[in-house]
């Protein structure tokens, strides 16, 4: 502590080699008791008191004088003093509560702190932290936006403000605290891994990608910042690199709550992934029992033969899609499917459907834009049946993980092969329509409930087939169990007609053909083993046609056994 001389009515330093007779020295905090003790005496009396102290000499008012200049330098210091004793206890106190989670004692007393008009830069930044415990973000940016004040430059405030503004999805305020961290070279691990989370806030993935890869060098950090490197690269679509990043964060310390929260996010990109793979392959056999065999060319509210008699039938189906371009948001996928019936009895109805397209996509990270391309051709018995060409652009978007919107649209050029009687029988034309349905999904998006609109007008050669249809549905998808799923759905199709229909029969007049169809159906799918699953299904079909010929009901009910790559 510093030591004081009086000499001559002044006070002065005292330094080595001072002469015996002024090397009197007197400490400050004792010197300072003594001026409260006898101010007024001195600078009343101005005289001899003070002469006392040994070693001083000297005219009394002059010493009274300087004592008083001396006093009003000293008392805001002693002031200022006592007050940051007072706050440094406060913190002190209120960090131990802190320490060991008890989160409203500690925001009591750093309250009742300020209350008494206590601030200081850190007690609003422990203000800040305890604010964050209790997962209140706007309280917190308060504290920490004040504690910057009372302190700017303040790094360890303006790193937790920061991540603050971060946490309330303001991550434009962050970035210039966080740039000029970067330059101080403050804490680099977390001022970069901060950076890393504005960024991809920002949807800045590459950035993202490069701040997170930085932090990771900070060996406290390493296996947070490659958890959400590989959120980053998923959000890029590059789902093998976001795979096998997250195997890595987990082998960095599989014990730890950051590695079972990665489990979970591996499980899914698991799932995405199948979604990205190049190659997909299905195929199955089935069996099944159909109670009134018909003709429906590529839609069941299309019938064009009832035969009215049921038969059962074995089918095989197969579909196979490559991926021309590498996994990334854009896709082009090739794809042919294959589907054949056998009727036991009523072989004339036997159908051998061959569809083969191309479908670009482009993903986003929560939407999706398809605009698949195909071509069909199918066989009834041995004859050539018909031909058709459908071009249907689909955008899906999500608002939520569990709300999605679909938007499609649809055009098709369609050729039927069959012998007709009359022109009004002419059955070859163009269809436009489109679609829009909504998705709740749930599960980790495994299942889901669907509600879709359908509207198609249908532009054929003949007056018989020129028609509107509306159509209402409601799906859903249930997993019961990993391996169980169980699907149902149910349709109401309303397909007024143009024209009054004929028979080719002038004599005979016929209404305005008018369709109402309900369908409704239930599938559930038990996976057997790595891919190869099973399928019992059973549907319902009931058209309510004014016109006899096509007024029929028809229950399917059989099952398929597949596998699928």
């Amino acid at each position: 502590m510093q030591a004081f001389c009086l000499e001559g009515g002044g006070v002065e330093p005292c330094f080595p080699g001072s002469p015996p007779t002024v090397q009197k020295k007197f400490h400050l905090t004792a010197l300072v008791c003594y001026l409260a003790k006898n101010f007024s005496k001195i600078l009343w009396e101005g005289q001899t008191e003070f002469r006392r102290w040994p070693g001083v000499r000297g005219d009394g008012m002059k010493t009274a004088i300087l004592l008083v200049a001396l006093w009003g330098v000293l008392l805001p210091s002693l002031s200022a003093w006592g007050a940051s004793g007072k706050v440094g206890a406060v913190v002190d106190q209120a960090a131990r509560e802190l320490k060991r989670e008890n989160y409203e004692e500690a925001l009591d007393i750093l309250l009742k702190g300020q209350k008494e008009g206590l601030r200081s830069p850190e007690l609003s930044l422990l203000l800040g932290r305890t604010y964050r415990a209790m997962l209140n973000y706007s309280e917190a940016r308060r504290a920490l936006e004040e504690a910057l004040s009372l302190k700017p430059g303040y790094p360890e405030a303006q790193l937790l403000l920061a991540d603050t503004y971060i946490a309330l999805d303001q991550p434009a305020l962050a970035l210039p605290l966080l740039q000029d961290l970067e330059r101080q070279g403050f804490e680099p691990g977390n001022t970069a891994y901060l950076q890393g989370m504005a960024a991809y806030k920002e949807k800045r993935y590459p950035q993202a990608l490069e701040y997170f890869r930085r932090a990771q060098q900070d060996p406290k950090l390493a296996q947070e910042a490659k958890f959400q490197e590989s959120l980053t690269l998923a959000a890029m679509n590059r789902l093998p690199e976001a795979q096998k990043t997250m195997r890595e964060a987990i082998s960095l310390n599989p014990l730890s709550p950051t590695a079972g929260l990665a489990q979970g996010f591996a499980a899914a990109l698991e799932g995405r992934t199948k979604d990205y793979q190049r190659f997909r392959f299905y195929g199955a056999l089935g069996f099944d029992y159909d109670s009134n065999v018909t003709l429906q060319p590529g839609d069941p509210g299309a019938a064009q033969l009832v035969s009215g008699k049921g038969d059962v039938f074995y089918s095989q189906t197969a579909l196979l899609e490559f991926n021309l371009l590498k996994p990334g948001p854009w896709a082009l996928w090739t794809f042919y499917s294959y589907y054949q019936n056998f009727h036991f009895r009523i072989g004339s109805y036997d159908l051998w459907s061959n569809t083969i397209g191309l479908a670009p996509i482009y993903t986003w990270s929560n939407s999706r834009l398809w605009v698949p391309f195909a071509f069909n051709y199918s066989n009834v018995g041995s004859n050539k049946y018909a031909t058709s060409y459908t071009l249907a652009p689909t955008y899906l978007y999500l608002f939520t993980p569990a709300h999605g919107l679909e938007v499609s649209a649809r055009l098709a050029r369609r050729y039927y092969w069959f012998p007709i009687s009359f022109q009004q029988d002419e059955r070859s034309g163009r269809a436009v329509g489109g679609s829009l349905a909504y998705y709740f999904f749930f599960k980790k998006q495994e299942g889901y409930l669907q509600a879709r609109f359908t509207y198609e007008h249908e532009f054929t050669g003949g007056s018989n087939w020129d028609s509107n249809s509306y159509r209402f549905g409601l799906a859903a998808l249930y997993p019961v169990t990993k391996s169980l799923k169980i699907k149902a759905f149910g349709d109401i199709i309303l397909q007024p007609y143009n024209h009054f229909w004929t028979d080719g029969n002038i004599f005979v007049k016929y209404p305005r053909r008018d369709d109402k169809i309900y369908m409704t159906g239930i599938e559930l799918t038990q996976q057997i083993y790595k891919g190869l699953e099973l399928n019992l299904h059973y549907y319902y079909v009931r058209d309510d046609s004014n016109i006899a010929l096509y007024d029929y009901d028809r229950h399917i009910v059989g099952g398929q056994l597949g596998y699928r790559y």
